[in-house]
């Protein structure tokens, strides 16, 4: 928050010192230069751009900094501190009656019908993974489809979460046997112990959807569902449903916070209501604008989220192949194969296994130094009214980690669009038959998907378009909390310069990665 106490600058010169930070950041667009030219990376052949890739990564770059020029401008002091607009949507008829508890139920109740019927059919039905549902379900509708539902539109992960209504049913009826509300050891969660668990299971789901082998076998999924789905139950049953959730629920947490930015907002209580008291619609973005602090095992989670969806497009790129190569052809080898003798992983599995640590690690080093930067040089010209001096580099990371989530956002739906709109297809013809018994429910059991091709250049300008539109964001929220942390206009102003260009070199780093020809 701005201190009603600092000393203001002067208004007089307050437009020819944004130019000038402007004029910097500017020169940090060059660095997009460099980029030559490359094949399309989301069709898995080779396309020629309608332009040079450094013609549209300096383009993307300069949207950035012209954006920051004018935040520069327009943005003054005080603006973090005013709430956003919101509008309940239950004031309207039409959204009561969607809100309505006996709607509520029902979509659980499907959702949880859904779930079991996923993890059963990948027990028991073909293991062709094309004709099994629990593969498209998984990868596709839930993983993709619920992600883009939860950053586009609002939380919907907290509504159907069949984790959650299982064990709420399971506590329904503990109630009707001994009259005790909740079914719960109670143990106090370790305020030390924050959301690791989550980031453990992220981090492990990440190595099973980007590195594990079995990723398409029908039998290996559902034994993975039934694990996952035990210990979340297991967790809920020492800690309390709503605590583990919060803490350790690793999807909850992950969707939780794409859906920070999405329009549709539901304060979700903890003691089960069906119908929630609010439905507010506000600004995208907004909703990361809250004031609670992050702790860092949040900011550890949130570097797992970038940095495992970069991951996957670039273990597709002809560079990695070449490392692949490279590693493979070097004294390394030897190593990975006693390696590999000894754990029965397969090589590429050690590769990919060690690239996927060292990622997370790189972003989040590579954001703390940023951070660093973003101090030292607001403690040096942010002026007198400048809050930086009490400003650590890890409280700063803190603060602005979550100004990275439309970053996320944009990625992950340009990244996943078209595997979105191709793959889905395949879940139609199992999901009349999911227990491979011959049933016909729905009438597409032998419906064969048909794969339209998309445009490649609708899909190249719809990426950019989305990737800058993330990073522009990014860029007003950052100036928002620059303004709440460094206390005056000039210190948040300069305190931008370091995360601006963070932002211009990550975008470079995510159209490169789209623009090139998949491989893998």
């Amino acid at each position: 928050m701005s201190d009603p106490h600092h000393i203001r600058p002067d208004r007089r010169g307050a437009l020819p010192s944004a130019r000038r930070l402007a004029m910097a950041v500017a020169a940090a667009a060059g660095v997009a230069l460099l980029a030559g030219p490359a094949a399309a990376h989301g069709f898995g052949q080779r396309f020629d751009l309608p332009l040079p890739l450094s013609f549209w990564v300096t383009g993307a770059g300069l949207s950035i900094v012209l954006s920051f020029a004018v935040m520069a401008i327009f943005v003054r002091e005080g603006a973090g501190e005013r709430d956003y607009p919101r509008f309940n949507l239950l004031r309207l008829a039409l959204f009561r009656a969607i809100a309505h508890p006996v709607v509520v139920t029902i979509i659980r109740i499907v959702a949880v019908v859904v779930f079991f019927t996923t993890m059963i059919g990948g027990f028991v039905g073909t293991q062709e993974s094309l004709n099994n549902i629990i593969v498209p379900m998984i990868w596709v509708i839930w993983w993709v489809g619920v992600a883009f539902l939860c950053a586009l539109v609002g939380n919907v992960w907290q509504l159907i979460n069949p984790l959650r209504s299982v064990y709420r049913g399971v506590e329904r009826g503990w109630q009707l046997l001994t009259g005790q509300p909740n079914l719960t050891f109670g143990v106090p969660y370790p305020r030390w112990l924050g959301a690791w668990p989550a980031v453990i299971l992220f981090a492990g789901f990440a190595w099973l959807e980007l590195v594990w082998g079995e990723t398409d076998i029908p039998a290996s999924l559902a034994r993975v569902m039934l694990i996952y789905s035990l210990i979340t139950w297991a967790g809920m049953l020492v800690f309390g449903r709503e605590t583990w959730l919060r803490n350790g629920e690793a999807f909850t947490i992950a969707f939780g916070i794409l859906a920070r930015f999405a329009p549709i907002d539901a304060p979700d209580d903890d003691n089960g209501r069906i119908m929630p008291r609010q439905l507010d619609i506000r600004p995208y973005g907004a909703g990361l604008m809250a004031y609670e602090a992050v702790t860092v095992s949040i900011f550890i989670f949130v570097m797992l989220m970038l940095s495992t969806v970069t991951f996957d497009g670039f273990i597709e790129t002809p560079l990695y192949r070449s490392i692949q190569t490279q590693v493979f052809g070097s004294g390394l080898s030897d190593t990975l194969f006693r390696i590999s003798d000894a754990t029965g992983f397969a090589e590429r599995d050690i590769v990919l296994t060690v690239i996927l640590i060292l990622f997370p690690v790189v972003f989040a080093l590579v954001f703390f130094i940023g951070s660093w930067i973003m101090v030292a040089v607001t403690r040096a010209f942010g002026g007198a009214g400048s809050k930086a001096r009490e400003v650590s580099a890890g409280r700063a990371a803190l603060a602005f980690v979550l100004t990275l989530v439309p970053i996320a956002v944009a990625y992950h739906v340009s990244h996943y669009f078209t595997y979105l709109v191709l793959q889905s297809a395949y879940v139609m013809r199992p999901l009349s038959d999911p227990f491979a018994l011959g049933w016909n429910l729905f009438g597409t059991a032998a419906m064969s998907p048909r794969l339209g091709t998309m445009n490649p250049y609708v899909y190249w300008y719809t990426a950019v378009a989305i990737i800058i539109i993330g990073h522009v964001v990014a860029v007003f929220l950052a100036h928002i909390v620059a303004l709440r942390v460094f206390g005056s206009r000039r210190a948040a102003l300069v305190s931008q310069i370091p995360m601006v260009v963070l932002m211009i070199l990550y975008t470079t780093l995510s159209l490169w990665i789209l623009a090139q020809p998949i491989v893998g």
